[in-house]
Formats: structure tokens, C-alpha cells, sequence
């Protein structure tokens, strides 16, 4: 044991031979182990973290975009079915000519209110039903007498547009002139 002891101290120097060295080396190495590891553990427990953070957002990202697609995919159904099913909400009646006639605006409403009872028929139908039987519409206000003050007034419509409100554009003609 001496032989392997003196090859041992000739190779070495013999300032690390001394004990405090050799405790100063040591505390160094095992430090430095200690610390990697420590360094190592943390590391590792953030990026743990991180990943499934990570995850966990691309995963509802996913549902919500999927979610997103749905809605807008159920809007765009819901848009062509009540595009669809449209209906008529209001009548308005306008007179082009209401200012030259010099009428009263008593005969003026009554006209009115007369031209829009016609048309009272049409509220809560869909627009391409009363698309379809516009003519017959037309016709129907036209060769309409309506008595008013023992005075005969004609009807007759120059413009129509159908959206969810009907609006009449018309003329009115005394009778007899």
C-alpha cells in the first residue's frame, strides 16, 4: 500500500496533496454538480410550464376557431332563409303631384288612408308573393274611384319599391278633367 502511495505522491503536486486543497477542490466540484443540477430542475419545471401552456392555448384556439366557422357558417344560413322569407312591414304612400293639384290636406290624407286600406292586405306577406302580384296590384289602385267631398279622385302609380317597407310613389287625377 506504501508502493502505490509513493506512485500516487510523485505524480501529484504536491500543493494539491494538502488536505485544504483537496477540500477546496472538492467544494468546487460538488458545487458546481449542485448547482448545474439545481439549474437543471428549474429549467426544466419552466419549460414544463411553458409547454403546456402552450398547449393548453393552441388547443382553444382551435375550439374557437371551430366555434367561430359554426357561427358563421349558422349566420350565413340564417341570413339566406330570412332573405327568403322577407315580408312586407309598412305601406307608405307618396303623392308626386300633391303640391300642383292644390289640394286640401284633408282630401290629401283621405286619399291617402283610402289608398292605403287597399293596400292594408299586403302587411305581413312575403315580398316575392307581392312581387309577383304587383300588377294586379297596380291595377287594382288605378281603377279605384275614390269619392271624396262629392268629388271623384283616379290613383295612379308611377313608381313602386318593395323591400320591408312597400313605397308608392303615385299621381293623383281629379275625374272629369
Amino acid at each position: 500500500m506504501d508502493r502505490w502511495r509513493a506512485v500516487v505522491l510523485m505524480r501529484m503536486p504536491s500543493n494539491i496533496t494538502r488536505p485544504g486543497w483537496l477540500r477546496f477542490f472538492a467544494g468546487i466540484i460538488i458545487g458546481s454538480i449542485l448547482g448545474w443540477t439545481f439549474f437543471l430542475f428549474q429549467y426544466g419545471q419552466i419549460y414544463e410550464n411553458l409547454i403546456v401552456t402552450r398547449i393548453q392555448q393552441d388547443l382553444k384556439i382551435e375550439t374557437l376557431q371551430e366555434r367561430i366557422e359554426q357561427l358563421v357558417s349558422q349566420q350565413k344560413v340564417q341570413n339566406e332563409e330570412n332573405l327568403k322569407k322577407l315580408t312586407i312591414q309598412q305601406v307608405e304612400v307618396h303623392f308626386t303631384n300633391e303640391n300642383d293639384l292644390n289640394l286640401d290636406q284633408l282630401t290629401t290624407y283621405e286619399i291617402r288612408q283610402n289608398v292605403l286600406s287597399e293596400l292594408a292586405y299586403l302587411e305581413r306577406k312575403d315580398i316575392e308573393s307581392v312581387h309577383n302580384t304587383k300588377e294586379l296590384m297596380i291595377r287594382t289602385i288605378e281603377n279605384k274611384i275614390f269619392l271624396i267631398e262629392d268629388k271623384r279622385y283616379r290613383v295612379q302609380i308611377s313608381e313602386l319599391y318593395l323591400f320591408t317597407t312597400l313605397h308608392v310613389y303615385a299621381e293623383i287625377h281629379k275625374e272629369g278633367e
